[in-house]
């Protein structure tokens, strides 16, 4: 999976990414952009980690990925989803930045 691309799912817009952790494992995260129930868009993504790191950056993409589907197919995603987040304006359409990711 490509972190830079973004997926679509039941409306839910999300970017996945890699984070390198301390003990030189790789945690997967989800950056949720777009609630699919409520076409809410956040001004700021929504972190979600993978509860499990990996060995490898892809191993850790691949984990993110099928944990978006299942919470987001299962309906869990909208407990883990603020209510009262900040809405992104309506201005010039902005691709969501995910945050930076050096493990120190």
């Amino acid at each position: 999976m490509d972190q830079g691309q973004k997926h679509q799912i039941r409306g839910y817009e999300f970017h996945v990414a890699g984070a390198l952790e301390k003990d030189g494992r790789y945690r997967g995260m989800i950056l949720i952009s777009k609630r699919g129930d409520t076409q809410q868009a956040y001004a700021k993504p929504v972190l979600i980690e993978t509860p499990s790191s990996f060995k490898s950056v892809h191993a850790a993409l691949i984990e993110a990925s099928a944990y978006a589907q299942e919470l987001i197919y299962n309906g869990a995603i909208k407990a883990l989803l603020p209510a009262d987040a900040p809405l992104a304006t309506k201005q010039a359409p902005q691709a969501p930045q995910p945050p930076d990711f050096v493990g120190n």
